[in-house]
């Protein structure tokens, strides 16, 4: 049997049948839809298994990652850019489907699969950041996932880099993601000095943890702004002099959320 990852991002729905280590033995990708619910996410997974001539009863498993806060029973508590408060996603799928459902943060099954498969392997600790319409992040210590104390450590994009910028959907302002995120550098008139906050950022991160590897995912890698030597170098103005700076580094898959998501799977068999 093989299991299904689904990752459900801030702009794209994926599908992956497979285990998530090596090449997906079929896959599905589409833009969400803008104003879709809980519902449609089940709609999207059965239409994708219908069009592969594929039944629940030949899934091991379902991993779902998501752009938002999870709970430990698969309750999406918080996805700004998903419109959702409190989505109860796993028992949905579960019920629909009749498979074991596994759901997790995105950025916490990308950082599980750097960890296990991907370049952050054997280190002592990594730092994952996500570059997607918003930006999101995840500790790796000793080859495990760190959550934080309440499961909430993932919100890199709104660290404050301008105390004095503009408000952010989140209710604070001057957030990360307002000048880095895809989303904000995908506008007609894009802000400024979006290396340079990146930068401030992950330095701040590098003087705290001092990580031996920094991994950039993220579709948002693709935008003509994202420069990692331009990255690499402005990091090493920004990082404590006293810390050894981490290898910089871009993932070398463009989904590691999602095969995050059939890793985490296995949880749930």
């Amino acid at each position: 049997m093989t299991r299904l990852a689904v990752d459900l991002g801030g702009s794209r729905l994926r599908l992956g049948v497979g285990d998530g280590r090596g090449d997906w033995r079929l896959a599905f990708d589409r833009e969400r839809p803008s104003e879709g619910g809980v519902r449609d996410i089940v709609d999207a997974v059965a239409e994708a298994l219908s069009a592969w001539g594929l039944a629940p009863v030949d899934l091991a498993g379902i991993g779902v990652s998501v752009a938002g806060l999870v709970g430990p029973d698969g309750v999406v508590r918080r996805a700004e850019n998903l419109g959702w408060r409190d989505a109860p996603l796993g028992a949905v799928l579960a019920e629909a489907f009749g498979r074991p459902v596994a759901v997790d943060t995105d950025v916490f099954c990308g950082a599980r699969y750097e960890a296990e498969a991907g370049t952050a392997r054997g280190a002592p600790a990594a730092l994952y950041v996500a570059l997607g319409t918003g930006i999101g992040h995840a500790f790796v210590f000793d080859g495990r996932v760190w959550r934080g104390s309440h499961g909430n450590a993932n919100g890199f994009g709104h660290l404050v880099t301008d105390p004095k910028g503009p408000p952010c959907y989140c209710g604070g302002a001057g957030c990360l993601c307002l000048v880095a995120g895809g989303k904000a550098q995908a506008a007609a008139d894009p802000p400024p000095g979006p290396i340079d906050a990146l930068a401030l950022a992950i330095g701040s991160a590098v003087t705290l943890i001092e990580p031996a590897v920094v991994v950039l995912g993220g579709g948002a890698r693709s935008q003509p702004w994202f420069d990692l030597a331009a990255l690499g170098e402005a990091l090493g103005r920004r990082a404590y002099p006293g810390v050894v700076l981490p290898r910089l580094v871009s993932s070398r898959v463009d989904d590691a959320n999602l095969r995050g998501a059939a890793l985490l799977s296995e949880e749930s068999e």
